[in-house]
């Protein structure tokens, strides 16, 4: 099982504390090789002593032994050469233990391709360790001479080996090929070598000419390295002229500097090198030193594991014409957005060729929905379609600006558009499309408006002129009827009518000042809200009591009330007088619209949080195409009763805005011949007196 890396470390650096990393690592290897075929010799021993069992030669085991020791010495004490040079005795245990004649051994025909495969062993580790070939050259002499000397004593220099087949070669033919191969191999990878190491040169040749003659600062980086291959630490190596000249220091100042030190020294900026060299993958950097004002495109370069070339590129005039240009892009794209037009260039025969449309969820039209259509495929209808053709080709034929209104049916909607068309090539023209939605729902609502307006002036002209007659009639009754009560010579009943008569004029009168003073506090807003405590039960027992006898004795109408919670103390915080007076309108107006059946008023709880009030009657009702208009001002329902009483048309305008002010709406409900019912919702505010026992 092989060494992991922090094992290997560990273990060189503490049998080679002094020798630097490349050569513990030659050592190492060394010792490996050796070790190994120490074990090999042994385990070749074993084999032999348990075949014939005995000793064959004791001086050659131990000689073996011995020189297996010097060699493992010489490697502990960093020297490669003594090292190798034991491995000079591998074709002299081959002699001892199967040539000599002062050692037991079997023949040495039957063991010359043993020393073959020694002599090869001994071989590898020198063509592989030696720096000389004199020693491999030397090596090799010896070991073909060893390998001829045991074949003459075999007296088989020619011939077949015993136990060997035709297909395996003579020993000393297969020695020599080997040899010649391990030569031809190493010459050839020495010469790759020179080749690259030459090629390795000019590189680094060329590159430090384009370092030195570049218009780009370039620092040389210099990396040093732990036992585990780890950068350490950066140094800066040279720079060249143009970094001397930008950054305004000298190569003797920055040389063997801390990299990061003298970056941030000329860049007047935190600047982390080591992420930049080391771990970030994208070798090229964006870098804006706010300080000097400048932006630098910063790229590296690394030619071998422990050398990088850091080159700054001043990149400031083009990020200055980019923010121009993106300001412009910005200025541009702003009065885009702030014309509310489409752009459209379009063939003579309606085909979109171009459109430029602002940014917008408008219209989402897209390129491909556009671009190559034609106003006949993109949602007009047929006969739009031929009357924008018709533009198109009239503005093309007279070089005219043509305009049309259209209307366009989106994802959002339909909308409404004004097209200018002016000619743009004898064969296209440009077209403007502006969404004219808004302006023409606001005419269309000045419009309305308008109408609304001229109605409510007409009624209110209406309203002015009745109000002397609505004035004057009460008026000419009170004067004439008080006259004619002063002249005397009249009886009581007729005395009593008369009173009657003066009462009712005068509280219509003052029913028509008091309306006519309320609309004119609530145009003006000037309406006064005074919260207090009212008590329910009073006040609607006030309105029944002023009200009922108000009924003509002619009208067969019976008014009923309804007090849900019968404490005399029930009652919640709101302002009595609009209530009241909001309650007034609507029975004033029950009683003048209901001929026979019932007039009711009351409440009811709703809960703890609010009171509903009703009034409601079984009158001549309201048709459903007049609700929509029946809280309008001065505005009069057209039926039999109107016609002959007076009023102003303003009452129940005035109610809904009391309602409004106290937190609550005034509702309608009506059936015509079969009456009204008006109710609205109060907050039920600091209520009191609401308990009451229901069993």
């Amino acid at each position: 099982m092989p060494l992991s890396k922090p094992y290997y470390h560990i273990i060189t650096e503490k049998l080679w504390p002094e020798s630097s990393g490349e050569n513990r690592k030659k050592l190492f290897e060394l010792l490996i090789a050796v070790t190994i075929l120490q074990v090999a010799s042994i385990v070749n021993l074993g084999m032999e002593l348990f075949a014939a069992g005995e000793r064959f030669c004791l001086i050659c085991d131990i000689g073996l032994v011995l020189f297996a020791f010097l060699a493992i010495t010489c490697l502990l004490n960093s020297k490669i050469n003594c090292a190798l040079n034991t491995f000079f005795t591998v074709p002299v245990f081959v002699y001892a233990y199967y040539i000599s004649d002062f050692s037991i051994h079997i023949q040495p025909s039957e063991t010359v391709y043993y020393s073959v495969g020694w002599l090869l062993a001994g071989a590898f580790v020198l063509f592989y360790f030696a720096e000389s070939e004199s020693k491999i050259i030397l090596y090799s002499i010896v070991s073909v001479a060893t390998v001829v000397f045991q074949l003459l004593k075999a007296n088989q220099f020619f011939g077949q080996f015993n136990g060997a087949s035709e297909s395996i070669p003579h020993p000393l033919v297969a020695l020599i090929l080997i040899f010649g191969a391990g030569f031809f191999l190493r010459r050839k990878y020495l010469k790759i070598v020179k080749k690259l190491s030459e090629n390795l040169k000019a590189t680094r040749t060329g590159i430090s000419k384009v370092v030195r003659e570049t218009g780009f600062p370039v620092a040389e980086i210099k990396a040093t390295r732990d036992e585990e291959g780890n950068v350490v630490n950066l140094k800066i190596e040279k720079v060249n002229n143009s970094f001397e000249s930008l950054f305004n220091i000298q190569l003797y100042e920055v040389k063997e500097q801390e990299a990061n030190y003298i970056f941030e020294l000329v860049l007047k900026e935190n600047f982390d090198l080591n992420k930049l060299v080391l771990f970030d993958n994208n070798k090229t950097k964006e870098f804006y030193a706010t300080k000097l004002e400048l932006w630098f495109k910063i790229h590296i370069l690394k030619p071998d594991p422990n050398t990088f070339f850091v080159i700054f590129e001043d990149i400031t005039k083009e990020k200055k014409k980019l923010a121009e240009l993106e300001n412009s892009k910005k200025r541009y794209k702003v009065l885009l957005e702030a014309i509310p037009d489409m752009f459209f260039v379009i063939g003579k025969d309606g085909t979109y060729e171009d459109f430029v449309v602002k940014e917008s969820d408008l219209y989402k039209l897209e390129d491909a929905n556009i671009v190559g259509s034609t106003i006949f495929d993109v949602g007009f209808p047929e006969n739009m379609a031929d009357k924008i053709l018709k533009c198109i080709q009239s503005c093309l034929r007279n070089n005219s600006i043509e305009a049309i209104e259209y209307s366009l049916a989106t994802p959002n909607g339909t909308y409404l558009f004004e097209m200018r068309l002016a000619k743009l090539s004898p064969r296209s023209v440009i077209s403007v499309a502006r969404d004219i939605t808004r302006r023409k729902n606001a005419e269309f609502d000045l419009e309305r408006a308008k109408k609304k307006a001229e109605e409510s002036d007409r009624l209110k002209s209406a309203f002015l002129a009745n109000l002397s007659h609505e004035i004057r009639t009460p008026l000419n009754i009170i004067t004439n009827f008080t006259r004619m009560l002063a002249e005397g010579g009249l009886g009581s009943s007729e005395r009593t009518e008369l009173s009657d008569a003066i009462s009712q004029n005068g509280t219509q009168l003052l029913n028509m000042i008091d309306n006519t003073i309320h609309l004119s506090k609530i145009e003006t807003d000037s309406v006064d809200l005074i919260m207090n405590f009212c008590p329910v039960n009073s006040l609607v027992r006030d309105i029944y009591n002023h009200y009922r006898p108000l009924i003509p004795d002619g009208r067969q109408v019976r008014m009923s009330m309804n007090q849900d919670v019968p404490n005399s103390s029930f009652g919640f915080v709101t302002d009595r007088r609009l209530l009241l007076e909001t309650m007034q309108i609507l029975v004033d107006n029950a009683v003048k619209y209901t001929k026979q059946g019932e007039i009711h008023l009351g409440y009811e709880m709703l809960g703890t949080d609010a009171v509903r009030f009703i009034v409601s009657d079984t009158g001549i009702g309201i048709p459903k195409d007049e609700l929509e208009n029946i809280f309008s001002r001065f505005y009069r329902i057209r039926n039999e009763i109107n016609d002959v009483t007076s009023g102003s048309g303003i009452g129940l305008s005035i109610a809904q805005h009391y309602i409004q002010l106290l937190g609550g709406e005034l509702h309608l409900e009506s059936t015509p011949g079969k009456g009204s019912t008006f109710s609205f919702d109060l907050p039920f505010r600091e209520g009191k007196g609401f308990l009451r026992v229901v069993s």
